[in-house]
């Protein structure tokens, strides 16, 4: 069990941790590498980069030469799995700082960052208090979703008859009802009314965390 423990911590350490850390650092904008299938690209880059990386980590660690202790060189499991776990850590704090993590944001608002803003969101509202654009940010995430299953129960709707189309119609309006309450606090959010305290913000994370 724990040979198998520490081949998966291998793999997952060569072939992924460090590339979707510098993924993140390097484009640390939801969307930005594609519209619809952004975790995809971000995973596939993910992989190559961390290839790249462990290559250029033995090569730089071939560069040393010979210990002196050992007479061995550093082309070694213990140097390779620190070197990587370093970067992976550096790139990681670079991520952050960039809002390429906004999950890390859900720990503590204290820790919320935001990637830095271009021209092209003009047109979206900037909220100066951080506690509001974050729950801004994931209320329109969530507003996106629930659009995408109110498609998607239409559809079912339209190829289904007799009670189970029933089902679909009805729940339908509950979806409706929902994104129209979505879309209420969305607006008071934007509109400054009503205000909501640090205190408010850290309750809500807590029954996240709860419901999860």
């Amino acid at each position: 069990m724990l040979d198998a423990l520490r081949v998966i911590g291998a793999l997952i350490l060569i072939f992924f941790l460090p590339g979707i850390m510098l993924v993140q650092a390097l484009f640390p904008r939801r969307g930005e590498l594609d519209a619809d299938f952004d975790w995809l690209y971000r995973s596939a880059l993910a992989i190559g980069l961390s290839i790249v990386i462990t290559i250029l980590v033995n090569f730089g660690l071939n560069a040393l030469g010979v210990d002196p202790d050992t007479g061995m060189g550093y082309v070694t499991a213990v140097p390779i799995t620190l070197s990587l776990i370093l970067l992976s850590l550096a790139f990681f704090g670079i991520a952050w700082f960039r809002g390429g993590l906004p999950f890390i944001g859900k720990l503590h608002p204290k820790l919320i960052r935001f990637p830095a803003r271009e021209p092209r969101d003009e047109d979206i509202p900037h909220l100066v208090d951080k506690h509001q654009r974050f729950k801004h940010q994931e209320q329109v995430t969530q507003k996106f979703q629930l659009i995408k299953q109110i498609d998607k129960t239409e559809r079912l709707a339209e190829a289904h008859s007799g009670e189970q189309k029933k089902y679909y119609v009805q729940r339908k309006k509950k979806q409706l009802a929902e994104l129209d309450e979505l879309e209420d606090k969305i607006s008071k959010i934007e509109k400054g009314l009503p205000e909501t305290s640090l205190d408010d913000i850290e309750i809500d994370y807590m029954e996240v965390g709860q419901d999860e």
